[in-house]
């Protein structure tokens, strides 16, 4: 379906930038342009610097299809492990957060922790199936 014209249509103070475009972005609430949206290899690049969201989660908050960033239909691959590696950048980030408030001598909040019990559980079970894991830090709560 490949056309970039329908993105740049639903988003706010789009302005020309090098090879692409630059505009603000929908996932969160920006008021000065930060995302970049640029067609290459038959496929519409996007990527906010500000928030870090990417091409799908900002086609989601437009309320498009994921396939408008690409020329060929999306192919569903299966993939036997796809709701453990949908986890994987949340499960990185509750570490990182719980990290970081664990070395500034704060203690968790009893949801926090529940979730970086699961999250660590869930990084146990990338490592014993093989799966990448993104970071190598290792929390002792």
């Amino acid at each position: 379906m490949l056309d970039i014209q329908i993105i740049l249509d639903r988003l706010e103070k789009v302005r020309k930038s090098g090879k692409g475009y630059m505009a603000c972005c929908p996932v969160h609430e920006d008021r000065s342009p930060s995302m970049g949206i640029e067609e290459k290899d038959n496929k519409i690049l996007c990527h906010c610097f500000g928030c870090g969201a990417k091409g799908i989660e900002i086609v989601a908050a437009l309320n498009l299809p994921p396939d408008v960033l690409f020329h060929d239909p999306l192919e569903r691959i299966e993939d036997k492990h796809h709701q453990l590696n949908k986890k994987s950048d949340w499960d990185d980030f509750m570490l990182m957060m719980a990290s970081d408030t664990l070395k500034q001598g704060k203690l968790l909040r009893h949801k926090d922790y529940k979730e970086v019990k699961q999250s660590l559980a869930r990084r146990e079970q990338r490592r014993l199936f093989g799966l990448p894991i993104l970071s190598n830090m290792e929390i002792v709560l």
